[in-house]
């Protein structure tokens, strides 16, 4: 009886088969990792476009605001502003009357943008002081009343002495129809309830007593005084007035900002500079913020991945204002893809300014 004949591979065969089936194995493992690879750069890429893009319209929204309800003084503009608010971390602060603050970073670092508006829904003149004011604590008296509500936020301002910051917390009738309070401690709000007067320092702000020569602005219950600057690779907004930080989007790695002037009083920016003083004394006057029309400002933003190739970017970024030199403090940065972004914003407030 013949055995039966079995077929079958051989050790040699099935060997080459494992390494036929392997080398496919790193094929498809190469091209899936470079399918990957391109994935990543261009999602990255993506995020990096859609938060520049947030970035630079958060800015441009507060722009835009720029001014409103501090520009019906325009020689008054530019002092600084002493305030207080007793849940505050420090508990005093102070800011600068005008529309638009930059503050150049030294050397190569970012600027800063610093914006102010009033949030009243009443666009009137400042209110003129029409008695000298015995003590930094007194009452008001003004010559116009009309739209301070207990609860705004008010700012005096007289030329040549720094302005101070405070809190309306009564409007009283009678024959003190001329007077705003503007106590420490409680008052009593638009809603009945009795809440603490926290812009309101005992004794007052500062030592100033202004006199008759002094204005009263309104900026209502909820005025903007924003920070926008570059911390961490992330554009970071603080609120001066209460001091509270966050983080608009991360991975902006540098923002610049120039003031768009009228030189020549034609109504048009003529010129863009890194200051707004006009006369190079190293102050800026409230006449001359109230030549600047506009902000030019641009920032940049860097994808998240890290080429493993570090020859993705050649050359420094440029905008139309300069170079963004902030990025190559860090010795990585040609090994990261870019987006700029640019805009000039008019400060619309700040075009119906009195001389």
């Amino acid at each position: 009886m013949n055995a039966t004949q079995q077929n079958g591979f051989s050790l040699i065969e099935i060997m080459v088969g494992m390494v036929i089936g392997l080398l496919g194995m790193i094929v498809i493992m190469q091209v899936f990792a470079v399918s990957e690879s391109g994935k990543q750069t261009t999602t990255s890429g993506g995020d990096a476009q859609q938060k520049a893009a947030l970035s630079l319209n958060t800015i441009e929204h507060d722009l835009r605001m720029a001014g409103y309800g501090i520009n019906a003084s325009s020689a008054l503009m530019g002092c600084k502003i002493n305030g207080y608010n007793a849940t505050r971390t420090p508990q005093t602060f102070d800011f600068v009357l005008a529309p638009v603050v930059i503050t150049q970073g030294t050397g190569n670092l970012p600027d800063i943008i610093t914006i102010t508006y009033s949030s009243s829904s009443v666009v009137n003149s400042p209110a003129s002081i029409t008695q000298n004011m015995p003590s930094p604590s007194s009452a008001y008296k003004v010559n116009n009343r009309y739209g301070f509500t207990p609860g705004d936020l008010i700012v005096i301002a007289e030329s040549g002495k720094d302005c101070t910051l405070g809190q309306v917390t009564d409007t009283p009738g009678g024959g003190q129809s001329d007077n705003v309070i503007h106590n420490s401690g409680n008052y009593t709000n638009s809603d009945g309830n009795n809440v603490p007067a926290d812009y309101n320092k005992p004794g007052g702000v500062s030592s100033i007593n202004y006199t008759t020569s002094a204005k009263l602005y309104n900026l209502g219950p909820l005025p903007i005084n924003n920070v926008y600057s570059i911390s961490s690779s992330s554009l970071n907004l603080m609120s001066n007035l209460t001091a509270a930080n966050e983080t608009i989007s991360d991975n902006i790695v540098d923002l610049q900002a120039q003031y768009g002037i009228d030189t020549d009083g034609d109504g048009e920016v003529n010129e863009y500079r890194n200051s707004a003083d006009l006369d190079g004394d190293g102050t800026t006057t409230g006449l001359e913020y109230s030549k600047v029309l506009s902000v030019r400002f641009g920032l940049i933003a860097r994808s998240t991945k890290r080429e493993p190739s570090c020859d993705v970017t050649t050359s420094v970024p440029t905008w139309a204002g300069g170079s963004f030199n902030n990025i190559t403090a860090n010795a990585d940065w040609q090994c990261y893809r870019y987006r700029v972004f640019e805009t000039t914003t008019m400060l619309r407030n700040m075009l119906w300014t009195p001389s």
